[in-house]
């Protein structure tokens, strides 16, 4: 049974790749400020809030995609059960909504060296502050997140990676062919089907696409650098890039 061709939305999942750029950004260089307090604070805050933005643009883009808003209730429920997320999602409310930075500072002396250690505090208004480091603590929180990225990255890989519109696989499950590439790719339909070596065609056709259209593929080096397992689809394995 033939699919029916799939219509992406204008949404793509660079969006998402974006606020998870920003995040990773904010949280450099709160490791970066430790010691310095005012600056500490500021950066703290642009990072609890853009950490909690990664979960709304991963709705806005991904609710128009089939089946995403079913798969993403167990994801929700369980960012809402755990302790350290729902603690770092009250605290960018409070800190929008109220302004104070629920956290303290202190620094020992160690071979004429000051390290320094920054720890949230109990406060009005916002209580059950987790113990340890902050910024520790904040990697934490964002690999939770990421986690979930992750696993919408590798469930939805056909709608999710610039690369699977240039599998045959990813062709199959989305409905296209590969004349609709070339259409979206302003050439004319057929442009690649001309006289090629060896019976894979098809994949040398995509692979002439990939080279000349395939978009940048940007999350995979978050997913690395937090340790998180890569299981990429064997169908992007055999890509040109």
């Amino acid at each position: 049974m033939a699919v029916e061709k799939f219509e992406f939305p204008s949404r793509g999942f660079h969006i998402v790749a974006t606020k998870v750029g920003e995040a990773d950004y904010f949280l450099g260089m709160l490791k970066e400020v430790q010691g310095h307090y005012d600056e500490f604070s500021y950066i703290l805050s642009a990072f609890a809030s853009a950490a909690r933005s990664i979960t709304f643009a991963l709705q806005a883009v991904m609710t128009k995609y089939p089946g995403f808003d079913d798969w993403y209730l167990d994801h929700q429920e369980s960012l809402k059960a755990n302790g350290l997320a729902k603690y770092f999602v009250n605290l960018r409310n409070y800190m929008q909504k109220v302004g104070e930075i629920p956290v303290g500072h202190t620094g020992t002396m160690r071979n004429g060296q000051v390290k320094h250690l920054s720890y949230f505090v109990d406060i009005d208004g916002l209580k059950d502050a987790p113990a340890g480091e902050v910024t520790k603590l904040a990697e934490e929180y964002f690999v939770v997140v990421l986690k979930v990225v992750e696993a919408c990255y590798r469930d939805f890989w056909m709608y999710a990676d610039p690369r699977a519109i240039f599998t045959e696989e990813g062709l199959e499950l989305l409905g296209w062919v590969i004349e609709d590439i070339e259409e979206a790719a302003g050439l004319p339909r057929g442009y690649t089907d001309i006289p090629c070596d060896g019976e894979d065609k098809n994949h040398q056709r995509l692979s002439l696409l990939a080279r000349e259209f395939q978009g940048d593929e940007m999350m995979e080096q978050y997913f690395e650098r937090y340790g998180l397992e890569l299981t990429v689809n064997k169908a992007l394995q055999r890509t040109s890039r």
